[in-house]
């Protein structure tokens, strides 16, 4: 059987204004999300931080997806509402400005943690260092206290 395909119906002015207010939905729910997790984040909340994270990511898909299928009808944004249009511009710039804060926020959070793991390491090789050390000497008996390097002969 055929694949028919179904005739594509023009957008009309209505659509247009639809897909607008869809999309600064969009981004007034991921604006919220991200200063939440900014809060989350300055505040060392690991638990909230995590807990945003399942819903950034499908709020932020249904934002590009939205984004995308809006800049798709470069034509029909022309035909729209003014001040849907200029209230889009005003959110998208406070988006901006809100997602810029978040990335300091994930970039200073990412330093610390960083900081902590080198610390760790730092403290678990001073740690080493201070306990006992076995070797065995040249009799074959264990001796303590004692650095020993161990190599390996090539000639062997």
């Amino acid at each position: 059987m055929a694949h028919k395909t179904l005739p594509q119906k023009p957008f009309d002015k209505n659509d247009i204004n639809i897909a607008l207010l869809q999309t600064i939905s969009a981004v007034i729910a991921l604006r919220e999300i991200l200063l939440k997790e900014t809060d989350a984040l300055k505040a060392t909340k690991t638990k909230e931080f995590m807990a945003l994270q399942d819903e950034k990511v499908e709020v932020a898909r249904r934002y590009e997806s939205l984004v995308n299928a809006l800049m798709s009808r470069g034509d029909d944004i022309k035909k729209a509402d003014k001040r849907l249009k200029d209230q889009l511009q005003k959110l998208q710039d406070g988006f901006s400005t809100a997602a810029n804060e978040n990335r300091k926020q994930l970039e200073r959070m990412r330093g610390a943690t960083q900081k902590l793991g080198e610390i760790i390491m730092k403290s678990a090789r001073k740690s080493a260092e201070k306990t006992t050390q076995f070797a065995y000497g040249s009799s074959g008996k264990m001796s303590t206290g004692t650095k020993t390097t161990l190599g390996v002969n090539e000639r062997a």
